[in-house]
């Protein structure tokens, strides 16, 4: 994915790739749609065997549980988990909610509506609409063609519809939607819905400081106040509604719980840890979190001298992929967001026939230089 990124900044190398495509475009629609009905039959012929494999789904089942028996997952241990995974004298732990509140609320209201279906699946019906929305508004985005766009998505739908990153899909497609196409108050609704998948997975922190931080330099740089205001306000709304959906849970119970969980090697057992390239050669450092967020810090400073908020929002989360304190696969969704919107938007220019480092900001209240995107002044 990287390496896509990388070869496709330049409109050469997106040339190359949009002409393979339309070359082999027939094909290629076969192939997705031959992936497709595959895992389409091994989806619903091992739907027991990828319940028994999943263990998010508990996670989800036992927060929401205790939700509506006025318990606080956030402070009991309600979520089973894997002490030894996949082992055949698996053994179980039990600990706390380690999602977002936000999260927690939605699912809740999900199992409410359709708890009667049986657990895992009310969650996989909720996961499916929730991916199935996000695609939706995303085809409308990308303008990809609906023969070659439906098998590819609905690979995806089944690939997440154990993992609760689809509701974080969906606020982050939203957030996109609204800031490239609404008319009025687009980097505020954007924001705002940014706002709302970061309180349900901390990843999505970083498309949401890139896009706030995008906005205030643009403001600045062009001395538009009302954007700068803007970015201010919905950073301050945000903050209000953050404040509001995790104090009913407590403050402390929930940073314990679903953000200090995850830079603790004690707290995390059951649960997967390592994978990614901190994580596996400084694991037991006990400066591990300085050196993760200091990586994270430097490339997002780092991405204010690029003009594109796109390739701002890929340099930061690659840097985040790399010193997270496990490889997952919701991650992905973000890198995979943004680079596919970075690819549409360089398929476009190629188009017009306009050159590659003029790229305008990708919400439609920018102006078309790029005077303001050269970085800090």
């Amino acid at each position: 994915m990287v390496i896509l990124w990388l070869w496709n900044v330049r409109l050469k190398g997106i040339s190359k790739l949009v002409d393979i495509l339309r070359k082999h475009r027939v094909w290629v629609a076969a192939f997705l749609w031959a992936v497709f009905l595959v895992f389409s039959a091994a989806f619903v012929t091992n739907f027991g065997y990828l319940d028994e494999i999943h263990d998010i789904d508990e996670a989800v089942e036992g927060g929401a549980a205790a939700v509506e028996e006025g318990v606080n997952p956030y402070r009991e241990p309600v979520v089973p988990r894997f002490k030894e995974k996949y082992d055949e004298n698996t053994t179980w732990t039990m600990g706390t909610y380690n999602y977002l509140p936000l999260d927690l609320l939605v699912y809740s209201g999900g199992r409410y509506l359709l708890g009667n279906l049986g657990s895992p699946v009310w969650f996989v019906a909720v996961n499916l609409f929730f991916s199935g929305l996000a695609l939706y508004l995303l085809q409308s985005l990308l303008r990809i063609r609906w023969l070659s766009y439906v098998p590819f998505a609905g690979v995806v739908m089944l690939f997440y519809s154990f993992d609760n990153a689809s509701l974080t899909l969906l606020l982050m497609v939203l957030s996109v939607f609204a800031y490239t196409r609404l008319g009025r108050f687009p980097a505020v609704t954007g924001i705002l819905l940014m706002s709302l998948a970061a309180l349900t997975k901390a990843y999505a922190v970083v498309p949401l400081a890139v896009m706030v931080l995008f906005e205030l330099q643009r403001g600045l740089t062009q001395k538009d106040w009302m954007r700068t205001g803007s970015a201010v306000v919905a950073s301050g709304a945000a903050a209000a509604i953050a404040f509001a959906i995790i104090m009913p849970f407590g403050f402390a119970n929930v940073m314990d719980s679903a953000v200090f969980f995850h830079t603790s090697d004690e707290a995390r057992v059951g649960t997967s840890y390592g994978g990614t390239v901190l994580a596996e050669i400084a694991s037991e450092s006990d400066y591990f979190s300085y050196i993760a967020v200091a990586v994270v810090a430097i490339a997002l400073v780092g991405s204010m001298w690029m003009p594109d908020l796109y390739d701002r929002i890929m340099l930061v989360m690659v840097a985040f992929l790399l010193v997270s304190v496990k490889s997952s696969l919701g991650t992905l969704t973000v890198a995979g967001l943004f680079l596919s919107l970075r690819l549409r938007e360089l398929a476009d220019r190629r188009k017009a026939g306009l050159p590659s480092k003029t790229v305008r900001s990708s919400s439609p209240s920018a102006k078309e230089d790029d005077s303001a995107g050269a970085g800090p002044r």
